[in-house]
């Protein structure tokens, strides 16, 4: 039988462990729709992509690039939702 040091021992060890936060709606739109070519960590740069860490757009400018497209990249607007654009908006700007 487990004594009470080792009990309380396991609940401390137990209650440390660091769980990972669910995806947000933005994040999983993300990794549906963008990830392909703009990469896991906005970097990725393949077939023309920006790299969204060094974009200086603001919320405003990457909702429009979103919703319209420009180049390679297309329109989403048709895609997503008004409310989806600004959840992979605002995600996007977390990527850093």
């Amino acid at each position: 039988m487990m004594d009470y040091k080792k009990v309380m021992l396991l609940l401390v060890s137990a209650a440390g462990v660091a769980q990972a936060a669910p995806p947000t709606p933005g994040q999983l739109l993300y990794q549906k729709n963008c990830q392909r070519c703009h990469g896991k960590d906005g970097r990725l740069g393949l077939n023309g992509a920006h790299d969204l860490t060094k974009s200086n757009l603001n919320a405003f400018g990457r909702t429009y690039l979103v919703t319209s497209g420009m180049g390679k990249m297309p329109a989403f607007g048709k895609v997503l939702t008004p409310a989806q654009v600004q959840q992979v908006v605002a995600y996007s700007l977390t990527l850093k």
